[in-house]
């Protein structure tokens, strides 16, 4: 069965990646929680997607030169409440059915947070939640630094860049994910259209799918079968696949 991960717990429901969309996101009949972690100035995990207060705070400036106080001095727009630490998100989702899809991101410039993967790591690890929790990035050496420090993760998904798979080649693609130990890709859905997807497959890939939003995407990825996607909109998920299923 094609799985269905609630991206940045709903976004086009509730504000992204807030304590609201955690709680709303664990009434549904989904498999899955997407949701991002950054660090803070003092290296604290909180749950946040861009690499920028602006769009989605009453913040400005970049989330890692901000302390914790800070951050929690500001609101999320559309009243998504405070940016939460991964340990509160943790304590949300531990009582819930979810498995947890834990995207380690960057910071400015696309940098890599240094330490940010054992802290990552550690905070799953105290809330008993490594053996539920898949952990993405698009940065394939992010991936491979997870591999080495934990081992008792549910599994690793190297999110595919669109530019990757554009200028190269699915083999390509499937060549860098076996030579990283990472057996799992996502990529975006319009990419996976036509030979990219069983082309993956064939090199014995598991593959997802992101960026699934409207109807028509969300059909055509129960459709193809992908193992699973990510979309902003669980619940059209959850009817689609419901009528699909009977």
């Amino acid at each position: 069965m094609t799985e269905i991960a609630s991206h940045r717990g709903g976004a086009a429901l509730w504000p992204e990646n807030s304590e609201t969309a955690f709680r709303e996101t664990a009434k549904l009949p989904v498999e899955q929680i997407e949701f991002d972690v950054q660090l803070t100035a003092e290296d604290v995990p909180v749950i946040f997607h861009d690499a920028t207060l602006d769009r989605v705070t009453d913040g400005a400036g970049p989330v890692g030169e901000h302390t914790l106080s800070e951050l929690k001095a500001l609101e999320i727009f559309n009243g998504g409440g405070k940016i939460m630490t991964l340990e509160e998100g943790l304590d949300i989702l531990a009582p819930s059915h979810l498995t947890l899809r834990c995207e380690i991101k960057p910071g400015l410039d696309m940098v890599p947070y240094p330490g940010i993967v054992e802290k990552t790591l550690a905070a799953l690890s105290d809330a008993g939640l490594s053996e539920r929790t898949v952990v993405t990035s698009f940065h394939l050496p992010t991936l491979t630094e997870v591999r080495l420090k934990e081992q008792a993760l549910k599994g690793l998904i190297w999110l595919v860049a669109d530019p990757i798979l554009r200028l190269t080649s699915p083999q390509h693609v499937a060549d860098l994910a076996k030579g990283a130990d990472v057996f799992n890709v996502s990529v975006r859905h319009v990419l996976l259209r036509g030979e990219a997807l069983p082309r993956l497959r064939a090199s014995g890939l598991a593959v997802g799918a992101f960026a699934v939003l409207d109807d028509e995407a969300i059909e055509w990825a129960f459709g193809a079968g992908v193992d699973v996607f990510t979309t902003d909109r669980p619940d059209a998920a959850v009817r689609i696949r419901e009528k699909i299923t009977g």
